[in-house]
């Protein structure tokens, strides 16, 4: 009887435990049916379940299925599909707005630092050019010195003009500022100082100072870079001056003599010896006037003579190689021997310009064919004492 009882109970517990594992079951099961069907309904939503359940059940219930539970589907498919598309276009366009934000600001940063950076470098060429001014103080006091103490040849003169040439080669040319900007090429106004100065003084500047290469005070002297700009140099004779890479923009050389030395050729027409020129290459010579001068063997080889004037003047083996003359003026003037290959003569003006004979057969050979053409349609050339003149053609 007791064994029976203990068997019950026993019975009773087991049974207790597998209700309390089915409920538990049930349960696990039930969370998960609610889980998924949440899942369901957030990802296909409410209209597209019923209608996948609609058909479904008519498949089972009726083996067919009706127009409108195919339409009902389709439309709750295009709008699931629809909402899923913006959803994706908002979540893809998010992380592009935001490099975007993060591009427009390190562009904002990069131009702070590359205007820190511009400051930096003009603060750096103004320090070198406090330095460069505090020169102007001694070459003031040498040029004094030269032009008020004997003959250029005396023997106190000699040392000074020694420490005058040594002195223009160490003021070289840099960077400074105008008008807020940095200059784009370096340039050195002590130079153009110191050739304002010396032109200006009345020492003989041709006179010979080194007997041995029997160069002059002016050629020995380094003027490259040379800043003189809207300059008074008016009849004076200048004579193997270099004055390549200077800005001489708008200066006055009217009724000047500038001349270098010839080459020496020998019998055969071979140069033995190269003549020293006065040259201009590479200088910035916009709007100068050279008007009543004498050219002589110069040099303006890649200069700008844009709007440069060069009216009643007398120029002689010269050279204009790749040179800018466009709107330049030669009209009344005289050419013999000028070299203009390669040059910009689009629109320069030669009205009653003297003119070798074959000046137009010379051209066609040297000019690029847009400015020969102009040349060609601009001008007619007439033939008196074999010398031509340039005559501008009338227009139609």
């Amino acid at each position: 009887m007791e064994f029976s009882n203990n068997l019950e109970e026993e019975n009773k517990k087991l049974k207790a435990k597998l209700d309390s594992y089915e409920r538990k079951k049930k349960e696990k099961w039930s969370k998960r049916y609610n889980l998924s069907k949440n899942l369901s309904n957030k990802f296909l939503g409410t209209k597209l379940k019923n209608s996948i359940n609609n058909l479904f059940t008519e498949l089972q219930e009726k083996r067919r299925v009706s127009k409108d539970t195919v339409s009902d589907l389709l439309a709750a498919l295009f709008i699931r599909i629809t909402r899923i598309g913006v959803f994706l276009l908002i979540t893809s366009l998010l992380p592009t707005m935001l490099i975007l934000l993060q591009v427009y600001y390190l562009k904002s940063q990069n131009r702070l630092i590359t205007g820190q950076n511009e400051r930096m470098k003009q603060q750096t060429f103004l320090q070198e050019a406090g330095r460069r001014s505090y020169m102007i103080g001694i070459l003031d006091q040498i040029i004094k010195e030269v032009t008020t103490e004997g003959g250029l040849n005396g023997s106190k003169k000699r040392p000074n003009i020694t420490r005058l040439i040594a002195l223009s080669k160490n003021l070289k040319p840099y960077h400074y500022l105008d008008n807020d900007q940095l200059t784009p090429n370096a340039l050195s106004p002590e130079r153009g100082y110191l050739l304002l100065n010396l032109l200006e003084s009345n020492i003989n500047l041709d006179a010979t100072i080194d007997y041995n290469t029997d160069k002059s005070l002016l050629s020995a002297l380094n003027f490259d870079y040379a800043e003189l700009k809207n300059a008074s140099i008016t009849g004076l004779n200048i004579e193997k001056i270099h004055l390549d890479y200077t800005d001489l923009e708008g200066s006055n050389f009217t009724k000047s003599v500038l001349k270098g030395d010839e080459d020496i050729i020998d019998k055969k027409g071979k140069k033995i010896i190269s003549g020293e020129k006065t040259t201009f290459t590479h200088a910035n010579l916009v709007r100068t006037v050279f008007e009543s001068c004498d050219i002589t063997n110069c040099n303006f080889y890649k200069a700008n003579l844009l709007n440069t004037s060069f009216m009643n003047s007398t120029l002689n083996k010269t050279s204009f190689i790749e040179a800018n003359l466009e709107n330049a003026n030669f009209s009344n003037s005289s050419l013999s021997k000028i070299n203009f290959k390669d040059a910009n003569l689009f629109n320069t003006n030669f009205d009653n310009t003297s003119v070798p004979a074959n000046f137009m057969e010379i051209m066609e050979q040297q000019l690029p064919r847009k400015s020969f053409n102009y040349l060609e349609q601009s001008y007619t050339l007439k033939i008196h004492n074999k010398r031509g003149l340039l005559i501008r053609k009338k227009l139609n």
